[in-house]
């Protein structure tokens, strides 16, 4: 049965109410105010390499540590194709260089909030996951909570609960985590959307390891180009996440079926778009960026039973290299995998 006429009417009105509240008359969004999480600056210089912490590379017997495997994206694990070299691993966030060390060579970098805040989340254990000990920050500028992450620290220096504001000590850089040693200590920083309120349920389903994180598990945290953000926010202090977002290109678009208002328009309202087209609508479309970033929803007049693949954009290279290994194919065809199955189960809130 689909679902009666008012709810979706009232909810189109409720996000256009919105969208024209918070972007006209300004009164719903605040400035996001960043501020850098240590003291090094260099992102802003000629010189990147002074900012990012170089990975070890090992790629055709020739060894290497090239500094642009700390940046974010697709810049991991080269794998040569057809059409040269691809970057087929990804980085969620940016690696940080200390800006000094002491005579042991350990960082001493005071690690900061990068906006004001709440601290929702702290991992004092440095073997309870990949992060090392890690810290996440709750950030609300107008439309829809987002969440800072700092990871590999030495140190915690706040508690679950506690407001931060920008520049507010929260840690010591370090080097806690798997696959780091002393010489690449670093801060991992990322500025993420949430994936699902639902994911408890959505991880009990898939995975039998306990859950040591809530929802701050970083597989239920989605990346942005924080690094991209500063770039943008230091020449347009009044930038939003959602202009900056606007840029984003969609690399595929994925069905599902109408069985409410998607977990992502409730975290997120202004993904929507076409709302007026909402009555009634036997499903609905998703617009992903290659990592996983979810761009827009719509509603959608055709009919699914499970989640389908409605449009992929054109690569010469195999589409798992190109999406985290969510759909399989290449030029354009594609379709969902294993993986990207669970990930559109873990967006759309269906399961």
């Amino acid at each position: 049965m689909r679902p009666p006429f008012r709810p979706f009417c009232l909810f189109a009105l409720l996000v256009f109410t919105w969208q024209t509240a918070g972007t006209q008359s300004g009164a719903q969004i605040r400035r996001l105010e960043l501020s850098l999480p240590t003291e090094n600056r260099e992102i802003f210089g000629p010189d990147q390499s002074r900012f990012y912490m170089y990975t070890n590379r090992n790629f055709e017997g020739r060894r290497s540590k090239p500094w642009q495997g700390g940046q974010f994206g697709y810049v991991r694990t080269p794998t040569r194709t057809s059409s040269g070299v691809l970057f087929t691993q990804f980085h969620e966030g940016i690696d940080i260089k200390p800006s000094k060390r002491d005579r042991s060579n350990n960082p001493l970098d005071p690690v900061r909030s990068i906006a004001a805040g709440k601290v929702v989340h702290v991992s004092r254990l440095a073997g309870a996951s990949n992060y090392g000990r890690y810290i996440v920050v709750e950030h609300e500028w107008g439309y829809g909570k987002f969440y800072s992450l700092y990871a590999h620290l030495a140190a915690v220096s706040c508690q679950v609960g506690q407001p931060v504001r920008p520049g507010t000590a929260i840690g010591k850089m370090g080097y806690s985590g798997s696959g780091l040693d002393r010489t690449r200590a670093h801060l991992h920083l990322e500025l993420n959307m949430m994936v699902s309120p639902k994911f408890e349920k959505w991880y009990r389903l898939h995975f039998t390891s306990p859950n040591r994180h809530g929802l701050y598990n970083g597989l239920n945290l989605v990346g942005l180009d924080i690094a991209g953000l500063y770039q943008a926010h230091q020449r347009d202090p009044s930038i939003t996440i959602p202009k900056f977002m606007s840029s984003m290109e969609v690399y595929w678009k994925v069905l599902i079926a109408n069985k409410g208002t998607p977990e992502l328009l409730k975290l997120y309202p202004w993904l929507a778009r076409n709302m007026a087209d909402a009555v009634s609508n036997p499903s609905w479309e998703i617009s992903l960026s290659s990592s996983g970033v979810p761009l827009a929803v719509a509603p959608s007049e055709k009919s699914v039973k499970s989640p389908t693949l409605s449009w992929v954009t054109y690569s010469p290279t195999l589409h798992s290299w190109n999406t985290r290994s969510r759909l399989s194919g290449s030029k354009d065809s594609a379709t969902l995998t294993a993986s990207g199955r669970r990930y559109v189960q873990q967006i759309s809130g269906n399961f």
